[in-house]
């Protein structure tokens, strides 16, 4: 179950305003917030959470693209979006990592630049947070809750934060400030 451990990171993040969530937004909060992860991941949970109100709660019948998506998304709807158990990775964490970053850099906006390791470039604020953001914008259970589940699963499995997740976590925070003032 993500967020076992006792660790002082996995406090919820401060600032989350509940009123108004269904039941799809509870749920998923409830794994998101046991993730043991530090100021970066609470920060990106209150941008989604802000994202999502500003969208209204609604859930979208289209989702993320499921191309090259890691297979533990499947596996978890396949068995009814449980909130008390992660899927099973089924692979090792770093293979996970890698899966994820290509599934991440396919639902980027083709303007994000990517390094030798095609992994997309860090996000500035100077630099593109108000562009369009058309593959990202997927309101509800389908949509930015899914990344933010995969990340947790990777967390845990890692069971320590590493540089890689540190920075997916950063980047996907970054997107969402840039979701969030295209969604205003």
């Amino acid at each position: 179950m993500v967020g076992n451990a006792q660790d002082e990171t996995a406090a919820p993040a401060s600032g989350v305003n509940r009123k108004g969530w269904g039941k799809w937004m509870s749920d998923g909060y409830t794994i998101l917030e046991r993730c043991p992860g530090g100021e970066d991941w609470h920060k990106a949970l209150e941008l989604w959470t802000d994202l999502e109100r500003t969208y209204g709660f609604k859930s979208s019948p289209k989702a993320l693209s499921k191309e090259g998506r890691p297979d533990a998304v499947s596996t978890w709807t396949k068995y009814g979006r449980r909130t008390d158990k992660a899927p099973a990775l089924k692979v090792p964490v770093d293979e996970f990592a890698t899966q994820w970053w290509a599934w991440w850099a396919a639902l980027a906006p083709l303007w994000r630049a990517t390094n030798a390791q095609g992994r997309l470039q860090p996000g500035d604020d100077a630099q593109g947070a108000d562009g369009p953001w058309e593959g990202l914008v997927h309101p509800g259970a389908n949509g930015i809750l899914i990344v933010l589940l995969t990340l947790a699963w990777w967390r845990e499995e890692e069971g320590e934060e590493s540089e890689t997740w540190s920075s997916a976590v950063q980047d996907v925070k970054w997107v969402l400030g840039g979701l969030l003032i295209n969604a205003r």
